[in-house]
């Protein structure tokens, strides 16, 4: 293996898998342009969603991306929304990942506590 592949493991945080819908837009002001989505994994930096429509996505694009908190154990407030750099998009799944950027403090505090709870849910 080499160094930059080691490197990237080490430095890959840990992912938890989720079923949660979700919400991704280009901007807040614009009604039209939401996409709802299944949020598939989840990671302190990045995420994995599957759109339940057609798309177009562009790569290095930013977005809001909106969670809803109440699946996850947490009654206020009803949803953190984040943005998000979008690093690939496969088509023909419609299926996004990307990384998180700029995260305000209470909304990574709220994703940690997302991940928690994941984490210590029983495996079915």
């Amino acid at each position: 293996m080499s160094n930059t592949s080691e490197q990237s493991q080490v430095d890959r945080s840990e992912r938890v898998m989720s079923h949660a819908l979700v919400e991704l837009r280009s901007n807040n002001w614009w009604p039209f342009g939401v996409k709802s989505a299944v949020l598939l994994d989840l990671s302190a930096s990045g995420f994995k969603i599957e759109l339940t429509g057609p798309a177009e996505i562009k790569l290095e694009t930013i977005h809001l991306l909106t969670i809803p908190l109440r699946p996850f154990g947490l009654a206020a407030p009803s949803y953190i929304q984040t943005k998000v750099r979008i690093k690939w998009f496969q088509k023909d799944k419609m299926r996004i990942g990307g990384t998180f950027e700029h995260m305000k403090p209470s909304d990574t505090l709220f994703l940690d506590r997302i991940i928690a709870f994941i984490k210590e849910q029983p495996i079915s």
